[in-house]
């Protein structure tokens, strides 16, 4: 029988977690909130529903660790001047603040993650992850 592919990415999930979730904690922050905030500093304005279609995650969850970003002063919510329904998402002063420390973290890991790869399997590696991201997240919505 052949080994669980998902057995090797829930585990290395569970370390890379672990190790950024405890450098995050100096920011008060953790992996999914740094993860909304790289996405904001890159699509500033953007609302939350498509803040969730870009993360592939749903709107609750999305909602909570939009609200812990907020409540820490990272990120704020603008009604939009068009639809008075919809808030527009936006990275504070204190949230670009940090921006470098959140790119450190996440180099080093990377890093870490891919010391004794060549290139040509960094961008295999990259490109199969993605492709498996995406079909399970077919799978899950029906797509």
């Amino acid at each position: 029988m052949e080994e669980s592919l998902g057995r090797y990415i829930t585990s290395t999930a569970k370390y890379i977690n672990y190790y950024i979730n405890t450098e995050a904690n100096r920011l008060n922050l953790n992996i999914h909130q740094m993860q909304l905030l790289l996405i904001l500093y890159e699509n500033a304005g953007i609302n939350q529903e498509e803040l969730t279609e870009i993360y592939k995650s749903d709107k609750i969850t999305i909602s909570k660790r939009l609200d812990k970003l907020v409540q820490e002063g990272y990120i704020e919510k603008k009604k939009n001047e068009n639809d008075k329904r919809v808030k527009n998402l936006y990275v504070t002063e204190k949230g670009y603040n940090i921006r470098e420390e959140i790119c450190d973290i996440l180099k080093n890991v990377t890093k870490t993650l891919a010391k004794d790869f060549s290139k040509e399997e960094d961008l295999v590696i990259r490109d199969l992850l993605k492709r498996m991201l995406n079909n399970i997240y077919k799978e899950i919505n029906g797509f």
